[in-house]
């Protein structure tokens, strides 16, 4: 954005080049060599119009620079037209009336160097502070606004052109700002400026409403105004609508998104309860501490999968680092014993929850039976998506002692085919080859759409 350079400014950039005083003086004197020149090229004007000229010489130089370079100017300008006019021959005796001319000159210069001084303080003052109360509505993204009353214009900062999809050198009008007002919204909106404009009630309450702008994206606002009032012989008049507006579209998003996010949780652990009491009431053992044991191990892969997804805030657990959270307590601290290959994809929680399951028993009975209860042994996780995206996750075991398929099935492997069945809707499958044990459990695409997906759809929409 270019920024138009004051007078203010270009005597800042003057004074980074010399002292602040050396620049003043100049500037006065300069002024004042300026005045007395341009009387001298008029020769037919009386000789008080020197006095006259330099008037705005010291004018200028005080608004420009300063008392002292007012002064500057002063005793200059007095200087150079006493010897150059008033005393061409080189005598300096003062009569009566031009002594008095003179007394009278500075003066009234001091008058003028006084008003002038106060004037550029005041300027000044009023600059910073505009400058600073920009500074602040831009840092916290306010709009400023006056609706004028009496003919319906809208005098609105480039922050609310923006916010409402205007154009900067666009004039904005009371009726634009209302058929930009979402029609759910519109009543509420007219509702409370009427309150605002009553002269007996006078509610400047903030309120929210939504924007339409032109391109059609909604914008959430929180607006605050109060009216202006005057006085009539009809009464109290409001004569102007002044306030302050700010987008909090991004705050009400995260607001909606919280809200979904509270009600997915709440169904999350709602379900993951009803999988640990699942869990409990299937689980048997010989002894006590053995199913202790059991239990906790099965509560424990849950509680890993329940980590990765408050990691991702529900979002979904990746599944290299849930594969990664299952096996590698049963590496014995040896990574080659386990081989990990797959594109990266992110679990929603109900699939999450159901593979940490699945994976934490296929690790339990590789570490009791299988490839990881010796030291040559180990595991093999891959898993791939094939067009229509269904994922297929593969466990194959090397290494270990032989396998043969058992004669009945447990209660880990009536686990294991539940754990991607129900609400899930996979598949797993059992491979008991001499080599080791080979299991591949299948997930359809429609398992692995996020079930916060909707949270996420809608704090877009907001």
């Amino acid at each position: 954005m270019i920024r138009r350079l004051s007078s203010f400014d270009l005597l800042k950039q003057l004074e980074g080049l010399a002292p602040v005083l050396l620049v003043q003086v100049v500037v006065g004197v300069g002024l004042a060599v300026l005045a007395v020149g341009l009387r001298a090229v008029l020769p037919l004007a009386p000789p008080a119009a020197t006095f006259a000229l330099l008037f705005p010489a010291i004018l200028v130089a005080t608004g420009l620079a300063g008392w002292e370079a007012g002064l500057a100017a002063l005793a200059s300008g007095v200087l150079f037209s006493w010897r150059i006019l008033l005393a061409p021959t080189g005598a300096w005796d003062v009569q009566p009336a031009e002594g008095a001319s003179l007394a009278l000159y500075g003066l009234s210069s001091g008058l003028v160097i006084a008003a002038a001084a106060v004037y550029r303080a005041t300027a000044l003052a009023l600059r910073d502070s505009r400058e600073r109360l920009d500074l602040a509505t831009s840092a916290a993204k306010l709009g400023v606004w006056e609706w004028r009353l009496d003919t319906g214009e809208m005098i609105c900062s480039d922050e609310i052109r923006r916010i409402y999809g205007f154009a900067r050198d666009e004039p904005m009008t009371c009726l634009m700002v209302r058929a930009a007002t979402h029609p759910e919204d519109a009543p509420v909106t007219l509702a409370q400026s009427q309150r605002a404009l009553d002269p007996d009630i006078r509610d400047d309450a903030p309120f929210e409403y939504r924007v339409i702008r032109p391109d059609g994206e909604v914008r959430w606002v929180y607006v605050t105004g109060r009216a202006v009032f005057e006085q009539t012989p009809q009464g109290l008049v409001a004569t102007r609508f002044v306030g302050v507006l700010q987008d909090i579209t991004a705050r009400k998003a995260d607001e909606e998104r919280m809200r979904l996010l509270a009600r997915e949780v709440d169904h999350r652990a709602n379900n993951l309860l009803a999988v640990v009491q699942g869990t409990v009431a299937l689980s048997q053992a010989e002894d006590a501490s053995t199913l202790k044991r059991v239990i906790t191990g099965r509560v424990n892969a849950l509680a890993r999968a329940h980590q990765l997804l408050a990691k991702a805030r529900w979002e979904g657990a990746d599944l290299r680092s849930l594969v990664e959270e299952e096996l590698l307590p049963f590496s014995l601290g040896d990574e080659a014993r386990v081989w990990i290959s797959g594109a990266p994809v992110a679990l929603p929680p109900a699939a999450a929850q159901s593979v940490a399951m699945a994976l934490h028993e296929l690790a339990t009975n590789a570490a009791k039976y299988g490839a990881l209860s010796t030291a040559e042994g180990r595991v093999e996780v891959s898993w791939s998506r094939d067009a229509e995206g269904a994922l297929t996750l593969s466990w194959r075991e090397l290494g270990g002692p032989p396998v043969r398929a058992p004669n009945r099935h447990g209660l880990g492997t009536r686990l294991l085919g539940r754990a991607l069945a129900g609400t899930v809707g996979g598949g797993t499958r059992l491979d008991w080859r001499p080599e080791g044990l080979v299991c591949v459990l299948s997930l359809p695409s429609s398992a692995q759409e996020s079930a916060i997906a909707p949270a996420a759809q809608a704090a877009e929409a907001v």
